[in-house]
């Protein structure tokens, strides 16, 4: 071969690697940049997840507090109930007392009427 055509293919190939070294670096960069990227995305996830970690954590606390609010309003309405019960009770008892002490009142004057009339009518 020829030293010219030897010459000129040395230069040829020494651009061509030079490309490749300009590519494989420009590659490189392109791997940082995605590490970079990576190593942002495992962050964010890391972020995400404790913030879903806390709103799970403070739903928990709601939730233990709204059952016990709900267990309170139940008790009170119970209380409620019972002590609804015994007014009512109280006061049906009253008006029982009232119309047994009428009707007793009624029978007693009926029965002193009735006497009055049996003593009259053998008199």
């Amino acid at each position: 071969m020829d030293q010219e055509l030897v010459q000129y293919l040395n230069e040829q190939f020494a651009g061509i690697n030079q490309r490749f070294e300009q590519v494989g670096q420009h590659f490189e960069q392109i791997d940082q940049r995605f590490e970079q990227v990576d190593r942002r995305f495992e962050e964010m996830r890391r972020e995400m997840s404790a913030g879903f970690d806390e709103v799970k954590r403070h739903n928990g606390v709601l939730v233990e507090d709204l059952r016990h609010k709900l267990q309170l309003v139940a008790e009170g309405f119970a209380t409620n109930i019972e002590v609804r019960h015994t007014q009512d009770r109280e006061y049906f008892d009253r008006q029982f007392a009232d119309t047994h002490a009428l009707i007793r009142s009624s029978y007693d004057h009926l029965n002193q009427r009735i006497e009055n009339l049996e003593r009259k009518g053998q008199g």
